[in-house]
């Protein structure tokens, strides 16, 4: 059966919508579910009766000026266990960053020299006879030390040793080992035979007995490995273990569950669909350069979201433009941080010297790369002016040398400072803009006026936006009234909203049902159509992970692909249907689904109550002939709404 639907399922997505002009407006139904498709993340129960109560018109301005929402009074609740999301990134990064390991006794042994520097190079390079002697002249413990620093083929030709030396490596290796299950222990480490077996097969009763018996320091430990269907009923004690292991990932983790719990529940969904937008537009990986920062991006990009874009996802692009380009998140992914004029420092590490302020050192305490290219390109490319917005190499070049010195004022506390020991100071032309020398920190701000004033970003910028939220190709005489919005407003954002949501194209059969969700956006709409109450958002981040959109971890500078057509593997609808089974049947952990609430309903009032409409003839067709011969129970016929097209699309 779930071979077919996938046959089925497929073909109707790789087929499309079947839509009309965007000429030809939709009914006022249509209108409705249109605009809790594309304005928040899916329709809850309920909600589309409120939108019909208040008017379309009335409800999209409420959205578009989120202040005047009240927000769910669950979502602080949800929110108010994730620390990081309200920290300032210093104490983050204080806070979150992972303590220096003792290094173990295998590794003293391995880095200390027991023996002054020419006596161990004889030992390694010597003679026979002089390393022979050596070794005899010391004490057992020094001896051994010495070991572990020599090739075991150094030491064929003293078998006498060899065999010690094979020895001392068989004991640092138990060492090590002994003292990593000390900071990361089993289950088995931690409870007796009966507490295990509780551990792994008790409900959640059980559980909180048992953790009851437990000394208080044992109880995150043994909160953070239990499988995440247990784990899900102790999502605070999970977290605290998981601290104790890897803060830097919780602080990681946070950012995600946060997305999630106001994905879900927040009253202010436009806010929360333009902050993914803007997030996924100036894109910040965390997992890249984890080894070359001094801070891993983990600990930054929930300061990015907070501090950078959820600010001005309504406001001037200019603002929301300084405001990324300023964080210590962008300035590290795209490497500005560490960008500098050339002929700024001499070749080899940045020498402490006049040109060299004290409190910048913590910053720079590696060598100089010279100019890097990577933000200059980025910002025109991607952030603005788009691929073909008429800027050139040289003008890549010229961006690159006006933000040198836009840099991160010190890993223990980073936050943005421009160095002006490290800036180009010449003469630059950008986009035929002459930059007069001697600028300083005004250059970068220059361009970033320059770019966001450009007749391309107010086109490129319009573009992205009606492909959002009307087509994956939205109509040209669209896109040019948005980008005439953008100049005359001096690119107000909500005003350019504003002409979109009230465009014809965005209430047409050519915009109707035009859009594929993303892993993210069906999960999140699955969960509020089924009236999913989430307690944990741990398994709802995996989930989408496993569908192919891990959060925040999209390694190219372009994010997410804003079209459906990345989205369409075999493997990835497979895992849509998969996932629709688990949340009708009540199977995901964290998430509870009301199972009174379809029941006693037939599958025609089923599917329109998830999807706010009624199914197209082809999956009406295909959910009766699933049905054939099986129980129609409400989650079977809830899967199969969930997992067809109708639903996929928005």
């Amino acid at each position: 059966m779930k071979r077919l639907l996938l046959t089925i399922f497929t073909a109707a997505l790789l087929a499309g919508n079947a839509s009309g002009p965007f000429d030809q407006r939709l009914t006022p139904d249509q209108q409705i579910t249109q605009a809790l498709n594309r304005l928040t993340f899916g329709a809850r129960p309920g909600d589309a009766e409120e939108v019909r109560r208040i008017g379309v018109t009335k409800w999209i301005d409420l959205q578009i000026h989120p202040d005047r929402i009240p927000e769910n009074p669950i979502l602080d609740e949800r929110l108010k266990p994730l620390e990081t999301l309200r920290l300032p990134l210093p104490e983050i990064v204080r806070k979150y960053t992972p303590k220096d390991d003792q290094p173990m006794m295998g590794m003293v042994m391995f880095q200390n020299n027991p023996i002054p520097q020419e006596k161990m190079q004889k030992v390694r390079t010597g003679t026979a006879e002089q390393r022979k002697a050596i070794l005899e002249s010391l004490d057992e413990k020094k001896r051994q030390q010495v070991l572990l620093q020599i090739p075991p083929q150094n030491l064929e030709d003293l078998p006498e040793y060899k065999k010690e030396a094979e020895d001392a490596r068989k004991a640092q290796q138990e060492e090590r080992q002994k003292e990593n299950r000390l900071r990361n222990p089993r289950l088995q480490d931690l409870l007796d035979s009966d507490q295990l077996a509780i551990a792994r097969t008790g409900d959640k009763d059980q559980l909180t007995a048992l953790f009851a018996t437990l000394d208080p320091d044992a109880r995150p430990k043994v909160a953070s490995l239990l499988s995440p269907q247990k784990a899900a009923a102790f999502p605070e004690l999970r977290r605290e273990g998981n601290f104790q292991k890897t803060p830097r990932l919780v602080a990681s983790e946070d950012l995600k569950q946060g997305k999630v719990f106001r994905a879900l529940y927040s009253n202010r969904q436009l806010e929360e669909v333009l902050v993914d937008f803007w997030y996924n537009h100036f894109n910040v990986d965390q997992a890249k350069n984890v080894d070359r920062t001094p801070n891993a991006l983990h600990l930054l990009i929930g300061s990015y979201e907070r501090d950078a874009i959820r600010p001005h996802v309504l406001g001037h692009f200019k603002d929301l433009l300084l405001a990324t380009a300023r964080h210590p998140a962008m300035l590290y992914y795209l490497d500005n941080w560490e960008s500098v004029a050339p002929g700024a420092f001499s070749i080899g590490p940045f020498a402490p010297d006049r040109r060299f302020p004290n409190q910048f050192r913590g910053a720079f305490g590696r060598e100089a790369h010279g100019l890097n290219e990577n933000y200059g390109r980025e910002v025109m490319e991607l952030h603005t002016l788009g691929v073909k917005g008429g800027y050139t190499q040289d003008d890549v070049i010229a961006v690159a040398r006006c933000f040198t010195g836009w840099t991160i004022r010190d890993p223990a506390d980073p936050e943005f400072v421009y160095a002006p020991f490290m800036h180009d100071f010449g003469e630059k032309t950008v986009l035929g803009h002459k930059i007069p020398a001697g600028g300083g920190e005004q250059d970068g701000l220059q361009v970033i006026d320059i770019l966001a004033h450009h007749p391309s970003t107010a086109r490129f910028i319009s573009r992205e936006l009606a492909q959002r939220f009307v087509a994956d190709d939205p109509p040209q005489a669209l896109v040019d009234r948005m980008a005439l919005t953008f100049t005359k407003t001096d690119g107000d954002l909500r005003a350019v909203l504003q002409t979109m949501f009230t465009s014809p194209e965005f209430f047409s059969e050519g915009a109707w049902q035009s859009k594929l969700k993303s892993p993210f956006e069906m999960v999140i709409s699955a969960v509020r159509a089924v009236g999913g109450d989430a307690t944990d958002a741990y398994t709802l981040v995996q989930k989408v992970a496993e569908l192919g959109q891990p959060l925040y971890n999209r390694l190219d500078p372009n994010g997410y692909p804003n079209t459906g057509d990345v989205w369409l593997s075999t493997i990835g609808l497979l895992g849509r249907i998969n996932f629709s089974t688990a949340i009708t049947s009540d199977q995901v952990p964290g998430v509870s689904v009301d199972p009174l609430r379809l029941s006693g309903k037939d599958a025609a009032t089923i599917a329109r109550d998830l999807l706010g409409r009624d199914p197209s003839p082809q999956i009406r067709a295909t959910i009766d002939k699933a049905l054939e011969g099986k129980t129609r129970t409400p989650p079977f016929i809830a899967s199969l709404v969930i997992g067809s097209p109708d639903f996929q699309r928005r």
